[in-house]
């Protein structure tokens, strides 16, 4: 079976067989989570993860995949936490190791507390301007998030990897300069942010970038 997540700019399945994949509505893109656990976005691997880590979607939604060991240093997609504001949903039961397993929770109305009480892990923004994603690095710099990338900052494979105040400074940073350039797409950004988001993939024009706000939301356990 597989659990379903839908509002007006998402759709994000999770399956009993160690997937998560995303769809941005708005875009077409793709990002499917996959194995042990592989990260394809639109159909091309990008890079694989061990610990958490969560996908920040346009939108605000926080896409948070936990995961587990799988033996032989790999690990599993096994929790995925998925909230906006004060709505949160969590899908338990990805992971193989156990099958049949496959649960959702719902926190209507106590998003913020299911966001308070799990860590965020290694925190990836969707980009605005190109295809992929963008994170922040331990010196507060804003790169694109590929393979090498992921080695220097994933929480499992590097314990000491990133502080979290470092690391959530740069988000908070990240996010606000973000939501700048949705909302004012005119605004004038310091050259160093416009040539992060361009090394990160292709410009997309300002219509197919509208992140519009997180509004109806649908979730269902198919079988």
């Amino acid at each position: 079976g597989q659990a379903v997540f839908e509002n007006d700019n998402y759709r994000i399945t999770a399956g009993d067989n160690n997937t998560v994949n995303i769809f941005n509505k708005k875009t077409g893109e793709t990002y499917n989570i996959w194995g042990d656990p592989h990260v394809n976005i639109d159909g091309k691997h990008a890079f694989d993860f061990w610990g958490t880590t969560t996908f920040k979607l346009e939108d605000g939604t926080k896409v948070t995949i936990e995961t587990v060991n799988a033996g032989n240093n790999m690990t599993l997609a096994s929790t995925v936490n998925i909230t906006n504001g004060d709505y949160g949903v969590q899908i338990s039961g990805v992971d193989t190791n156990k099958v049949g397993d496959l649960k959702i929770n719902e926190a209507a109305g106590w998003g913020e507390v299911l966001d308070w009480t799990h860590s965020d892990g290694n925190v990836l923004q969707e980009n605005p301007a190109g295809a992929g994603f963008l994170g922040v690095d331990a010196q507060g710099n804003i790169q694109k998030v590929d393979q090498a990338y992921i080695n220097k900052t994933d929480l499992q494979l590097n314990a000491a990897a990133l502080d979290p105040a470092t690391q959530q400074r740069g988000s908070d940073f990240l996010r606000n300069a973000l939501n700048l350039f949705s909302g004012l797409l005119s605004a004038s950004l310091s050259g160093a942010f416009l040539g992060a988001l361009s090394d990160a993939g292709e410009g997309r024009s300002s219509s197919t970038r509208d992140a519009n706000r997180f509004s109806l939301t649908l979730v269902r356990l198919d079988f």
